[in-house]
């Protein structure tokens, strides 16, 4: 039990919590940190969703691990909302634990994206982090992460690597004619941020979402994108948790069960 807990610690060791963020152990500290009994099953999942919780259930999972913490209540209200209060009742009646590993696992070092860059052949990864003004002209900040390649290849090549490793599901902007070397992942992009992606002299930028609007300052200025969708991006980082798994606990490597999403939501 310590030794699959202490892997997914190493994972996390580079985030920095938040006010209202949490990860770690979210349920089931007790008996994860105190139990003899070996972790047997796990389950892998962006989110705790019913489909987790269900075939944890169904399964006899002793653990589910996650990228993002479960949000229990909605907006500003303290109450649990019924749906998880359900979601907890499964989990605790048939002790099951939840560890996550936070959102900002995606972006920091050896993390969720540089996975992604490292599947793709980026082999110098960094911090990416660009200070900009919301529409309320409040100062705010984004991090991503920037990827280098020795050699350049093909825009059309790049396209093809994110086909196979990532999501055949893409939409993109951009020039087949471009030689690209250097790009950046982030999770989410919004037209403040793309007005100032021109100074990074990026070759494409590789986003799960921006808005109409980004599209468009995208096309006016340029700037090949890719649009991977959140859900395709958190399903691809699923199989670099799995393999980190697979390296470090040695001696009886749990059954991992990878699930990944249809859709984002609780479904």
């Amino acid at each position: 039990m310590k030794e699959v807990i202490q892997v997914l610690e190493n994972i996390r060791r580079e985030f920095k919590g938040k006010v209202g963020e949490n990860a770690g152990i979210i349920i089931g500290e007790d008996w994860l940190h105190k139990s003899k009994r070996k972790i047997k099953k796990c389950i892998i999942s962006a989110r705790l969703t019913r489909k987790a919780v269900a075939t944890a259930a169904k399964e006899d999972v002793q653990l589910i691990i996650t990228i993002f913490p479960p949000i229990l209540t909605r907006g500003n209200h303290r109450k649990i909302s019924k749906e998880y209060i359900n979601l907890l009742k499964v989990l605790l009646e048939n002790n099951i634990g939840v560890y996550s590993l936070g959102e900002n696992w995606l972006i920091t070092e050896n993390g969720g994206f540089d996975y992604l860059l490292n599947l793709l052949d980026f082999q110098y990864p960094s911090p990416l982090v660009i200070e900009y003004q919301n529409k309320h002209k409040k100062n705010k900040k984004k991090t991503g992460r920037l990827g280098e390649r020795k050699k350049k290849i093909s825009y059309n090549d790049l396209l093809e690597l994110l086909r196979q490793n990532i999501s055949e599901d893409l939409r993109y902007l951009g020039y087949s004619q471009a030689k690209v070397q250097k790009i950046a992942f982030f999770y989410e992009i919004k037209n403040e941020l793309l007005e100032i992606v021109t100074e990074l002299n990026l070759d494409v930028l590789l986003v799960g979402e921006t808005t109409y609007e980004g599209l468009l300052t995208a096309q006016l200025q340029k700037i090949p994108i890719v649009i991977l969708e959140k859900r395709n991006l958190e399903n691809a980082v699923l199989a670099g948790i799995r393999r980190k798994l697979m390296e470090e606990v040695a001696d009886d490597l749990p059954e991992i069960i990878t699930l990944k999403q249809d859709q984002i939501g609780t479904s």
